[in-house]
């Protein structure tokens, strides 16, 4: 990935919202593809976390057991967590919340989303809850399915999205 970052997309949200569609960002001109979301809040105090479902097209890939997922969290009270799981949904991004003093700041990398092969999805994310914790996450995933993907939702099926930019990069040769 040493090649030149190429803006395609960027999308604000401005009204609220629980469903993030990004459509018509892939393509045959690239084979990796970034992904920042900065200053996502939601409208409900409790923690949200952010999940990813590709598209194809015509259709927004849901069907159980299409992806693998793997995440890791680690926070500053010396704490962690591994888990892996399949099913409808890579749970993309760390929290975010709408109180006072909690921020996120997540980067994620798409992996031949346009190729006949799988397409693989990997995220980093920091957040803090004011002064009260700091936590880090990593997931990785894998679409198991070989149509071409055109674009991605994030979405959160239990709470909306009050405002934040999501910045779709092609990563160029």
């Amino acid at each position: 990935m040493s090649g030149k970052l190429e803006l395609i997309d960027k999308t604000t949200i401005s009204t609220s919202t629980n469903n993030v569609h990004i459509a018509n960002v892939f393509s045959s001109k690239y084979d990796t593809y970034k992904i920042v979301v900065a200053n996502l809040t939601s409208v409900d105090s409790s923690g949200s976390q952010v999940d990813l479902r590709f598209h194809d097209g015509s259709s927004t890939i849901t069907a159980n057991y299409n992806y693998c997922v793997i995440n890791q969290y680690a926070s500053q009270a010396a704490t962690g967590s591994v888990s892996a799981s399949t099913g409808a949904i890579v749970r993309f991004f760390g929290e975010i919340d709408g109180n006072a003093g909690y921020h996120s700041a997540n980067v994620g990398y798409i992996f031949n989303p346009f190729g006949s092969g799988y397409t693989f999805a990997s995220s980093e994310s920091a957040m803090s809850a004011g002064s009260i914790v700091g936590q880090v996450k990593f997931s990785h995933g894998v679409l198991r399915n070989t149509n071409s993907m055109t674009g991605y939702v994030l979405r959160n099926p239990n709470r909306n999205y009050d405002e934040g930019t999501i910045l779709t990069y092609g990563i160029a040769d």
